[in-house]
């Protein structure tokens, strides 16, 4: 019975820590709505006194009522003094953070640069800016949770990247939560801190599985049996000529000679490059879930990659991206993967 009472507190505790955190998410997205940049303000900024500080306070209370009934000078002026280090804590500690500027790295590209794959961290970077030159920002916290706080410090006039991390549960596009920008300048009496939502987001590639590679498919006219043989025959290292450099192409098959010789940039070609292709499809793996399968084709389009072949994709209700070569066609491959529903 005891196990039960247990249980079913914990349910209420859950339920309750749940019916709070959503109705505080409702109530910051009204008050600090998602934006990329954010200049702080007195609308987007809360201060309370810490423990430290209500003790202060108190304290300098009672004693100011135990000055006046015993109208006693040197208590009065000593709880006076204390209410005004207390109060101008509360100034200074709000000072430290209004006109702070946030901004988030690369929130205009319409899909995000950040690139990482499921279980591995994701990396954003979040740019803070002192608009003033005659003030400093100085003892504040940034992070997503309070245990992941980062100290940093602005020059007057400065600006700073600072790089958060989060680990990547789920494929696709991974928004970042809110941040925390913290401080409890200048004797921490106070503490005032912000919850912004910077609209940073990650592109998460699904995690590689290994699994069988599918065979090698020629393009090579059926009728053409000399050029047919010679697909079948030629090695990886059959090189055949050169061809204007194209974005993508790999840095390995660059020609530095012919750009030595002032030919300009060059790609080498091998018999590979015209003949053998591959198309990536669901159908190569029946029977399995689809995360399963698109962890699948995410090994096999970084393995052909790796050795050069030319690899194109086909997804259920998606039309097919055709064969291709670079680092430029296989992001565009994972990026298909990572957004596949």
């Amino acid at each position: 019975m005891d196990t039960g009472l247990r249980q079913r507190a914990a349910g209420l505790k859950q339920y309750w820590h749940a019916h709070w955190s959503a109705r505080q998410a409702r109530w910051l997205a009204r008050r600090v709505p998602p934006v990329t940049q954010l200049q702080l303000s007195q609308k987007t900024i809360f201060i309370l006194p810490t423990l430290q500080g209500v003790i202060v306070g108190f304290g300098a209370s009672i004693v100011m009522v135990i000055a006046i009934a015993e109208r006693n000078p040197v208590a009065l002026m000593l709880s006076a003094l204390m209410l005004g280090v207390f109060l101008l804590g509360l100034i200074l500690c709000y000072r430290n953070l209004s006109g702070l500027r946030l901004a988030a790295h690369d929130a205009d590209d319409p899909l995000p640069r950040r690139r990482c794959f499921v279980g591995d961290t994701a990396r954003y970077t979040v740019s803070l800016s002192a608009p003033a030159r005659s003030r400093s920002y100085q003892n504040l916290w940034l992070g997503f949770t309070a245990n992941t706080l980062q100290p940093v410090s602005l020059a007057p006039g400065g600006d700073v990247e600072v790089n958060l991390n989060v680990t990547a549960d789920r494929r696709g596009l991974l928004t970042a939560p809110r941040l925390i920008v913290r401080t409890r300048y200048p004797a921490g009496l106070w503490q005032a801190w912000s919850r912004p939502d910077l609209l940073m987001r990650c592109l998460v590639y699904p995690r590689p599985q290994a699994c069988l590679l599918p065979p090698l498919i020629s393009t090579a006219p059926a009728g053409d049996h000399g050029r047919q043989r010679l697909v079948n025959q030629a090695g990886m290292d059959d090189f055949i000529g050169l061809r204007d450099y194209q974005p993508g192409d790999s840095i390995r098959r660059v020609a530095w000679q012919a750009l030595a010789r002032g030919q300009g940039l060059k790609t080498k070609q091998f018999v590979r490059d015209a003949e053998p292709q591959i198309l990536l499809t669901f159908e190569d793996f029946p029977g399995r879930d689809a995360e399963t399968i698109l962890a699948c084709l995410c090994f096999q389009v970084l393995k052909f990659n790796r050795s050069g072949q030319a690899i194109g994709l086909r997804l259920p209700g998606e039309g097919v991206i055709r064969p291709g070569y670079g680092e430029a066609h296989k992001h565009r491959l994972l990026q298909a993967l990572a957004l596949w529903t």
